[in-house]
């Protein structure tokens, strides 16, 4: 089993470091620790109104979104093991000739990323922000705040696995229960004080040690974790899958796109996938969800901040994820036999795009009407549009058609955080000195059309 295991660290490694060179990938953690190094020093301006206390609650929060934001192992069962990406045939692919189960392999293939996660992630956002707060003259247990801000970040991706394997199994019959969840937080959260939120397991045990903490968060990892392998569906199709011939319906209907027969294939590509719907639910509602039952309690640390405004940011920057489905498998070799250039495809995949915005779209008027916020709607609308026009923009420029791969390169998610972090906090600080600035964010439309039309000259 070990021989597996080893087998499939050296393949994530020589995976990545095959698009970017050792030196590339190796790097990437260097980038995370000093983001993290400066959200450490910031507290330097910021320890009068947010206690280190709320700041160490704040980032366990964070490793725990971070977690469920990858815990879709679920609908990738099938999608490992039964078939390639793109040019890349993984050697979970083999599970269909080795002799070992096929939970034992994906057991090996779960670990093997939560490792990778512990080191390109957990392990130097911990050494940036404790190195950040010895500088500032704060003291933390880097032992200790290492173990929980891990235990947070999996404790987040084994409670989305769980969910993500319901969904598996039961398919759209579970997409109702699975909707109804976040329903019944929303509604258990109203009648809770901040207080309820300083007990997440994970951080009660940096800031009260004991056994039985231990023993809980330990619980709350493996119990959903075992669940889930024990139900993982894992099937290999005895005869070929049949589909009605969709594509001139369809196309005729997105006609008014300028790009509708590309829209055409990215939707039938997307639905035909494993996981279809799930896919939205799980790397993006599941989130967001998570961000809007969490963000209102947790910004009460943070006073001033507008939480509609904080949420509509944050909104529009994971709509950016969107992009990523629709060039994480497609690559420019299918198209080259075809009278195309690489902005023409781009083109179409941000055609495809700005359509299934439509989802974000609607989560940001549902929060705008949840919140008794009407009268702003035009104020939050723009400034969703906007901030997913921008975010989406610089993705395309720096990765083009590779962006699952691209952003694990040093250089390129370096100048990502910085070409994003500090226009998404000017946006969040302007509408804490007055909410009409946030109209402001109109400028960032025409910049982000520079930057596509700068992105298309440079990957042609």
């Amino acid at each position: 089993m070990f021989e597996l295991f080893r087998s499939m660290m050296k393949e994530e490694w020589r995976m990545h470091s095959a698009f970017f060179g050792d030196r590339g990938f190796a790097l990437f953690p260097a980038v995370i620790a000093a983001a993290s190094m400066l959200l450490s020093l910031s507290m330097i301006i910021f320890w009068r109104i947010i206690s280190q206390t709320d700041v160490l609650l704040g980032i366990h929060y964070l490793l725990l979104f971070m977690g469920s934001m990858v815990g879709g192992f679920g609908l990738l069962g099938r999608e490992v093991m039964n078939r390639r990406f793109g040019q890349a045939s993984l050697l979970a692919y083999s599970s269909r000739t080795l002799p070992i189960s096929e939970r034992t392999i994906f057991a090996n293939f779960i670990v093997k990323d939560v490792i990778y996660y512990f080191f390109l992630y957990v392990l130097p956002f911990t050494v940036g922000f404790v190195a950040g707060a010895i500088i500032i003259d704060m003291h933390y247990s880097f032992f200790l705040l290492l173990l929980t801000l891990f235990f947070s970040f999996c404790i987040g991706l084994s409670f989305v696995f769980l969910l993500s394997t319901i969904y598996a199994n039961l398919g759209k019959k579970a997409l109702f229960l699975l909707l109804l969840i976040p329903v019944l937080f929303l509604i258990f959260f109203q009648g809770l004080e901040f207080d309820v939120f300083y007990r997440l397991p994970s951080f009660v045990l940096y800031t009260e040690p004991s056994l039985k903490v231990l023993i809980t968060c330990i619980v709350l990892v493996l119990v959903p974790s075992i669940i889930s392998l024990i139900f993982l569906k894992v099937d290999y199709p005895q005869s070929q899958k049949h589909y009605r011939n969709r594509f001139s319906e369809i196309s005729d209907k997105l006609d008014f796109y300028g790009y509708s027969h590309f829209m055409t294939k990215d939707y039938l590509d997307f639905s035909r996938s494993e996981g279809g719907a799930g896919k939205i639910v799980f790397s993006f509602l599941v989130p967001v969800l998570l961000v809007w039952l969490f963000l209102p309690q947790l910004l009460k640390a943070v006073p001033g901040l507008d939480t509609l405004v904080v949420f509509t940011v944050v909104v529009g920057m994971m709509a950016s994820s969107m992009y990523n489905w629709l060039v994480e498998f497609d690559m420019f070799s299918s198209y080259s036999f075809l009278p195309l250039t690489v902005a023409d495809v781009l083109r179409s995949k941000l055609n495809s795009y700005s359509l299934l915005n439509v989802f974000p779209f609607l989560v940001v008027v549902a929060a705008t009407i949840y919140a008794g916020r009407l009268i702003d709607i035009v104020h939050i609308i723009l400034l969703f549009v906007a901030v997913s026009m921008y975010v989406v923009s610089v993705t395309v420029y720096l990765t083009g058609l590779n962006t699952t791969f691209s952003l694990y390169n040093a250089g390129t998610f370096a100048s990502y955080v910085l070409a994003i972090g500090p226009v998404v906090m000017g946006m969040i600080f302007l509408a804490q000195l007055h909410f009409h600035l946030v109209l402001l964010s109109v400028l960032l439309i025409p910049v982000s059309l520079f930057v596509l039309k700068r992105s298309f000259v440079k990957w042609d």
